[in-house]
């Protein structure tokens, strides 16, 4: 059995503002949990989503496609959503696949605040 960590918390940071920081290996095993999270910001009444990825160790493709599903949900709900401190184990996955430029991307939640 392979064991896989991950985490999400979400963060109200104001009213229509959330936060979701997630942390460990996002991938085939914890794709549903990550996809939960996501679905559950990504939601009215929000306005802002900020997906906190610093702490993130691995990104799959399963892991992508929560990104990916997260931007079309706040497509589809009218909500402005943005990736921030985007290293290394996601940041070459979005740019070998082309993604990145599909997302809003900040280094740190107070530069995405202070820009969105």
């Amino acid at each position: 059995m392979i064991r896989t960590t991950f985490d999400a918390v979400t963060v109200e940071l104001e009213p229509g503002v959330l936060l979701v920081r997630m942390s460990g290996e996002i991938d085939i095993a914890t794709t549903d949990f990550a996809a939960e999270s996501i679905r559950a910001a990504v939601a009215p009444p929000a306005r802002l989503v900020l997906i906190e990825l610093s702490a993130v160790t691995f990104c799959s493709s399963a892991g992508l496609g929560n990104l990916v599903e997260a931007r079309n949900l706040a497509g589809q709900h009218n909500i402005t959503l943005a990736l921030v401190g985007v290293g290394r184990p996601v940041d070459r996955p979005l740019t070998v696949t082309g993604l990145g430029g599909q997302f809003r991307i900040y280094s740190t939640v107070e530069e995405a605040l202070s820009e969105l």
